[in-house]
């Protein structure tokens, strides 16, 4: 699946399947580290070797991903952006889910990121649906329409799906279709 063979051993391995391909990963170092990455797009078949890690962000990051979030979203929508002021808002409130809170790293530089907050919809008939809503979710301007966001996207769903398993109490639902 794209490592050498003499080298399996060194490797501990999960693949995750995707709906549109399949990740390999290494565990032998304390995040994941994507060693493979394999996806479909139309008839081609892309194959992307790079040392990606998807992990959870941590106070330290905290700046640096704001000014990610900042670069990636400047005049994209209107002149200037607040997308980064959302995300240092969203890290304060008591609805915000720091076990969903993603950073993704290309050969040791930050290049995207995802969040997720609890939040409630009132149905028409007076009903509270508790729900979870994403984002923002950024990847650096020069890795943009390369495949990296779509990573991050169904890393960061699939981790919210395992989330809403382990945590049914909440009552939130998540459905990936």
């Amino acid at each position: 699946v794209g490592i050498p063979r003499n080298s399996i051993g060194k490797y501990i391995k999960e693949i995750e399947k995707l709906k549109y391909g399949y990740i390999l990963y290494d565990y032998n170092s304390k995040n994941k580290r994507l060693l493979e990455l394999s996806y479909k797009e139309g008839k081609k078949n892309k194959i992307m070797n790079k040392n990606i890690i998807i992990r959870l962000e941590n106070k330290e990051d905290y700046r640096k991903t704001e000014n990610l979030v900042r670069e990636s979203f400047w005049n994209v929508y209107r002149p200037g952006c607040a997308e980064h002021y959302v995300l240092h808002t969203l890290r304060k409130d008591p609805d915000f889910v720091s076990e969903l809170d993603y950073v993704m790293e290309c050969d040791g530089v930050l290049i995207g990121q995802n969040i997720f907050v609890k939040t409630v919809i009132k149905a028409d008939d007076g009903r509270d649906i508790p729900i979870m809503t994403m984002g923002p979710i950024c990847i650096k301007n020069e890795y943009k329409r390369k495949g990296y966001g779509k990573i991050l996207l169904d890393y960061s769903l699939e981790k919210a799906a395992e989330f809403d398993k382990q945590f049914p109490k909440t009552g939130i639902q998540i459905k990936i279709d």
